[in-house]
């Protein structure tokens, strides 16, 4: 077992950042940390389980909330017929259009 801090944990090839790791930590219960840092005291890990568990679990979520966001705009466009650009991606109405 290697023992070692939140910033060593930060350090490890493919981590998130340290700030995340530590939202992460605060989320999961199931986190295996030996001691929790606070007040002035750092965080204990396992670092060899602390990083499997990183990558089992983690999920970086930005992008896909965009992915989501972009998805939904797309829906509405779509339902909407009266919508400013309807059609914009349909190359068969465009064609029909133009003709």
């Amino acid at each position: 077992m290697n023992v070692g801090t939140l910033a060593d944990l930060g350090q490890i090839a493919g981590m998130p950042s340290v700030p995340s790791i530590a939202r992460f930590i605060a989320a999961r219960d199931d986190f295996p940390v030996i001691q929790h840092g606070r007040y002035g005291k750092p965080f204990v890990l396992d670092l060899d389980a602390a990083a499997a568990f990183v990558r089992e679990h983690w999920r970086d979520g930005r992008n896909e909330r965009t992915v989501r966001r972009i998805a939904a705009m797309q829906e509405a466009a779509a339902a909407d017929p009266q919508h400013p650009l309807p059609g914009l991606f349909d190359h068969n109405a465009q064609d029909a259009s133009a003709g």
